[in-house]
């Protein structure tokens, strides 16, 4: 960003009938930070510390006035109605035409399991590549979270390296 303070692009929802992808709001952050709690959410984040509602609300009002950094709300628009999860495209490289992809994550029980973490990453990477203009979309996982490595790797991502339990994996677009 080079200091110089740049204004958030607005992002319309993303949807593909089922699930709605939309940009976080500070009325989710309640939601978001009880998800995000959850022991069994916790341990897959890269920074898997307990985050205080304060320590929260300041990532978001640092996350408001970044224009690099998109948190997605994922929606389940179908059955179950409502929020059920995250996902982001952020460190976004504007003239190098790539960025990191992650945070996500299913915080309602009756929502895991139906595939949606699936759907959101096919939405987010079709959004990265054909609306943002990237080229390329990299991530960083630990390598004992099977189902997200399955995933990841269903949608082309390679791995590049592997260092102290954590993959690097990365996608180019077609």
């Amino acid at each position: 960003m080079s200091g110089i303070f740049v204004t958030k692009r607005k992002i319309s929802p993303i949807e593909n009938g089922r699930i709605r992808l939309r940009l976080i709001e500070e009325s989710d952050l309640p939601m978001t930070l009880a998800w995000r709690s959850q022991d069994r959410i916790r341990k897959w984040f890269l920074h898997s510390e307990i985050v205080s509602s304060e320590q929260h609300e300041e990532w978001f009002s640092q996350y408001s006035q970044r224009d690099d950094d998109y948190l997605f709300i994922i929606e389940e628009i179908r059955d179950l109605k409502k929020p059920v999860g995250q996902i982001s495209i952020y460190k976004i490289d504007w003239e190098g035409k790539r960025a990191e992809f992650g945070r996500l994550m299913i915080g309602e029980k009756e929502a895991r399991g139906k595939g949606i973490a699936r759907e959101a990453t096919g939405l987010i990477l079709n959004f990265a590549f054909e609306n943002l203009g990237l080229d390329e979309v990299e991530l960083v996982v630990k390598k004992d979270n099977k189902p997200a490595v399955t995933i990841y790797r269903d949608f082309g991502f390679n791995e590049i390296h592997e260092s102290s339990g954590l993959k690097k994996m990365v996608k180019v677009k077609n």
